[in-house]
C-alpha cells in the first residue's frame, strides 16, 4: 500500500517519447528484428508453443531497451521537467507541465479567459461546430487553404510558435499566463545563445540546466516538449488542467486560422496569389521583398513574428498537404508520393537507389496482415501457406515465383488487399535482406516495376499542373 514504491522501478517509455508509436513501428523504424506473435492473448498457450512466447518477449524486452536509447533525448528531457516541477520523473509530461505552470493549484481554470473572437474578428461566427469567417469555412484546428497549380518563386513564410503565442495574446490562462510566456521566452533566449536572460526567468529555476551549450540544448528540447503538449491539452475532449470548458470552439487554434484569413485577404487585395496556407504557413507566388515584409509586419499586429523559410524557384501544390518544391537544386517533397524514397530519388535527386528505399511500409488499423504464399487456393483458415504478420510490417515486392505472397488484411474472417499492394507478390523486408548480399537487391528478384510504376504516377501528377521540367529545372531522363 505504499504508493512511492511504484516510483522505484517504473518509467513510462511511450509516454516520455515525443514520438507517439507502438513497439511494432519503432523496431520497424530502428532495424530492429520485427516479430509478431500468433497466439490467441485470451487462450492457454500449448506447451509446445512456450520457447515460441518466450522468443517473443525477449525480442519485446531487446526492442524496448533499443528504443529508450534511441530516445535518450526524451529520457533527459523529462529529467530536467522533473527537476523544474519537483515531482517524480515517472510522473507524465502532462503533469510535469501543469505544475510548472499553475504551482501547487489545483483548480487553476478560476483564472482562465474565454475570449469572444468575434470581438477581434467581426463576423466570425461558430454555429453547429462550424467556424465561418468572410466567406471562408475554418477548419477546428487552423486554416487550410489550397490553389493547386505549379508556380514560381514561391515564398514560404512560417508564424514561430502560432499556437503558443495565440495561448499569450489571449491570456488564456489568467495570472498564470506569464509562466508559460517565460517558457516560450526560455527557449527563445537559449535558440538565440541568450542564456544571461534565460537564467533569470522562472525565478532563476533554469539556471542549473544552462552552464554550457549541450546542458542547454537539452534544456531547449524540455521546454519544447512541454509549450507543445499545453496547446493539445487545452483542445482535449478530457478534463485536465489547461481545459476551459468554456471554450467550446479551439480558440487558440481559432484566432490563428481567423488570422490567416484576414492576411489571405491583404495579399490578395495587393494582387497577390496565395497558393497555400497550412495551418502556420503561408506560400506566395511570385513574392518580392515587399511583400514579405508587408507579411511580417501584419503578422505583428497580432502579436504573431513571421520567419521567412525559403524562396522555392518552382513549387508544384497537388492538394491542401501534398506538394514538392525546389530550391536551386534541392528539393522538398511533403505527402507520401513525393516522398517515397525511390520516387524522390529517381525524380529529383538522382541518389543511387539503396536496399531501404524498396522497402513499404505498411500499419493496418482494424485486423491483421498476412502473407498468403499460396494464391493459387481460396482465403480461407486454417490454411498452409498463411504467414501471421501483424498489425504492421516492412515489405519488398518480388517477382512471381520467387517465394513472394499476397499481402492481406484479414477482419473477422474476411480479407481484402492491404492498400497499396494489390497485383504483386511480397516478402517481409528482413526475410529479403538476409537472402541477398550486397548490394542487397537482385533486379531479376525484385519486382522493380512496382517502384517504377510509383515514379511514373507521380511524374504525371506533376505534368497535370505544369510541366514535369520546369519543376525539375532540367531534362528528365528515366533511369
Amino acid at each position: 500500500m505504499f504508493g512511492e514504491a511504484y516510483n522505484l522501478s517504473h518509467m513510462d517509455v511511450y509516454d516520455l517519447s515525443s514520438k507517439k508509436q507502438g513497439l511494432k513501428k519503432f523496431q520497424i523504424e530502428l532495424g530492429i528484428h520485427h516479430q509478431e506473435l500468433d497466439i490467441p492473448w485470451d487462450e492457454p498457450v500449448p506447451e509446445e508453443l512456450w520457447g515460441k512466447v518466450v522468443e517473443y518477449c525477449v525480442n519485446d524486452v531487446i526492442s524496448l531497451e533499443a528504443v529508450t536509447e534511441a530516445r535518450k533525448g526524451d529520457v533527459v528531457a523529462r529529467q530536467i521537467l522533473a527537476d523544474l516541477s519537483g515531482l517524480s520523473v515517472n510522473d507524465t509530461t502532462a503533469k510535469h507541465t501543469a505544475k510548472i505552470i499553475f504551482g501547487d493549484d489545483k483548480n487553476p481554470q478560476r483564472s482562465f479567459v474565454y475570449t469572444d473572437l468575434s470581438a477581434e474578428f467581426p463576423g466570425y461566427v461558430y454555429e453547429k461546430g462550424v467556424s465561418t469567417y468572410r466567406g471562408i469555412t475554418t477548419g477546428e484546428g487552423g486554416l487550410v487553404y489550397a490553389e493547386p497549380g505549379m508556380y514560381e518563386r514561391v515564398a514560404l513564410l512560417d508564424v514561430a510558435s502560432m499556437h503558443p503565442t495565440s495561448i499569450v495574446q489571449l491570456n488564456l490562462f489568467g495570472e498564470y499566463t506569464r509562466n508559460f510566456a517565460e517558457l516560450i521566452e526560455a527557449r527563445l533566449a537559449i535558440k538565440r545563445g541568450d542564456l544571461a536572460t534565460a537564467r533569470t526567468l522562472l525565478g532563476g529555476k533554469l539556471a542549473k540546466h544552462l552552464g554550457d551549450d549541450s546542458v542547454a540544448a537539452a534544456l531547449a528540447y524540455a521546454l519544447k516538449i512541454v509549450i507543445n503538449i499545453v496547446y493539445g491539452l487545452t483542445s482535449a475532449k478530457f478534463d485536465n488542467p489547461f481545459r476551459d470548458a468554456r471554450n467550446k470552439d479551439n480558440i487558440v487554434a481559432k484566432r490563428g486560422a481567423l488570422f490567416m484569413v484576414d492576411l489571405k485577404h491583404e495579399l490578395e487585395a495587393k494582387g497577390f496569389t496565395v497558393a497555400h496556407i497550412k495551418t502556420d504557413s503561408v506560400k506566395i507566388p511570385e513574392a518580392t521583398p515587399e511583400i514579405i515584409e508587408f507579411v511580417k509586419e501584419f503578422g505583428a499586429k497580432y502579436g504573431y513574428t513571421f520567419e521567412h523559410e525559403a524562396t522555392y524557384d518552382a513549387f508544384c501544390l497537388v492538394n491542401d498537404a501534398v506538394y514538392v518544391a525546389r530550391k536551386g537544386d534541392q528539393f522538398t517533397a511533403v505527402g507520401a508520393q513525393f516522398q517515397q524514397p525511390y520516387v524522390f530519388k529517381t525524380l529529383f535527386t538522382d541518389e543511387p537507389i539503396e536496399f531501404d528505399d524498396i522497402c513499404e511500409t505498411r500499419q493496418v488499423q482494424a485486423g491483421v496482415m498476412y502473407l498468403d504464399f499460396d494464391a493459387t487456393t481460396p482465403m480461407a483458415f486454417p490454411k498452409n501457406g498463411l504467414q501471421h504478420v501483424g498489425r504492421t510490417g516492412r515489405f519488398v515486392p518480388v517477382k512471381e515465383g520467387h517465394g513472394g505472397g499476397l499481402l492481406y488484411r484479414v477482419k473477422d474472417g474476411k480479407h481484402y488487399a492491404v492498400t497499396g499492394t494489390k497485383g504483386y507478390f511480397w516478402l517481409e523486408a528482413e526475410v529479403a535482406k538476409d537472402g541477398w548480399a550486397t548490394p542487397f537487391f537482385d533486379p531479376d528478384v525484385i519486382d522493380m516495376s512496382y517502384f517504377e510504376n510509383l515514379a511514373e504516377e507521380a511524374r504525371k501528377t506533376i505534368d497535370y499542373f505544369g510541366e514535369f521540367t520546369r519543376l525539375r529545372g532540367k531534362e528528365w531522363v528515366k533511369i
